[in-house]
């Protein structure tokens, strides 16, 4: 037992030792070595900044420079893109950059040509008509343009405008009356495209007469053809001229809508014929089946009287009835019903009553 307690004794020491110079190295590895030489650390020379003055104060770092603020940046405002290129009705937002201004700063935009190309407030180009324009953008003390050219739109086709009130009779035909008159005009599509010179004109002068301004005046009766042409473009119409009044055509317009009407007339009374005829007919079997069952309610009645009479004829003599004072007595066989009844005790009977219907049902 001592032996065992010697040993676990000279363990704890081994241990104890291990610690301790563990610690001490450790401790002599997180400190320079020249810390145990005796001397302090060396310090570094103050800056030699010479003794005549002549040296570069900007060169010199002071306490809190570095918490000085930077210079602010120039603002930059640019269009970004080369000159721009548009068809007339064509719209555009145009690109810019525009950085470090002051919070609130708005641009403002501009065209120095506005009848070819306008421009919103937030910078939304428009082509208006053909030829340039310069649109300048400014910010601040800032300011930046761009080159805008608008191209001619080629016309595609070009159509003959007819008034409303001329009467139409087909795709491209109209119809008028000797003393009218009315103008003709010209629509070029697309919209704003240019076309060459236009010219009026006019088929059949015998009949009518035509200005270059499109103007047209119905003469005679007759018909003629109106052609407007502008470049290789080409569009015309066939005016016909009646009497004054009513025109044939309206007459059988007329007609026609009458014949419609008197059809539309003649259906709705056949319609109306099969109605009444078919209410007819249904009253006529309503009253037949009325008869039917009043033949056949007279039928019964009948049998019902010929099964009375039959009965009567087939019946007994009714017994004659007792006169007033005298008492009928009837001799009862069997046992009698009732109490304080014998059956040798006479009965006073009444007269018999006739058979009805009921009786028999």
């Amino acid at each position: 037992m001592r032996k065992r307690n010697k040993k676990m004794r000279i363990l704890v020491i081994i241990i104890c030792v291990i610690m301790v110079v563990a610690l001490v190295l450790t401790y002599v590895m997180m400190f320079p070595l020249n810390a145990y030489a005796g001397g302090a650390p060396e310090t570094p020379p103050p800056p030699d900044y010479g003794t005549s003055g002549d040296y570069d104060e900007s060169t010199l770092t002071f306490p809190g420079d570095e918490d000085e603020e930077e210079e602010a940046p120039e603002p930059m405002l640019m269009i970004t893109g080369g000159p721009i290129t548009l068809d007339i009705g064509q719209s555009f937002a145009i690109p810019y950059i525009m950085n470090d201004f002051p919070p609130g700063t708005m641009p403002e935009w501009e065209s120095k040509n506005p009848q070819v190309a306008m421009v919103t407030s937030d910078g939304i180009l428009k082509a208006m008509s053909p030829g340039n324009a310069e649109i300048a953008v400014r910010a601040g003390q800032k300011r930046a343009s761009v080159l805008v050219t608008v191209n001619e739109l080629k016309a595609a086709h070009i159509i003959i405008v007819v008034d409303d009130t001329i009467r139409k009779t087909g795709p491209n035909s109209y119809e008028m009356t000797v003393g009218d008159v009315t103008r003709f005009t010209a629509r070029v599509e697309p919209e704003g495209a240019k076309v060459e010179k236009i010219a009026w004109v006019l088929g059949n002068g015998n009949v009518a007469s035509l200005s270059q301004n499109g103007e047209f005046v119905a003469e005679a009766i007759g018909q003629t053809q109106v052609t407007l042409t502008a470049g290789p473009l080409v569009d015309a119409v066939t005016i016909s001229i009646t009497e004054s009044g009513v025109p044939l055509t309206t007459i059988w317009d007329y007609l026609k809508y009458g014949v419609i009407v008197i059809v539309i007339i003649v259906v709705i009374i056949i319609l109306l014929n099969v109605l009444v005829q078919k209410k007819k007919k249904e009253k006529a079997r309503q009253r037949a089946i009325m008869a039917k069952r009043r033949k056949e309610e007279a039928e019964r009645r009948a049998r019902e009287e010929a099964a009375y009479y039959d009965m009567r004829r087939e019946a007994p003599e009714p017994r004659p009835a007792a006169k007033a004072g005298e008492r009928s007595t009837m001799k009862v066989t069997g046992t009698a019903v009732g109490a304080g009844i014998t059956p040798t005790e006479d009965k006073q009977t009444e007269l018999e009553r006739p058979l009805t219907l009921d009786d028999l049902e």
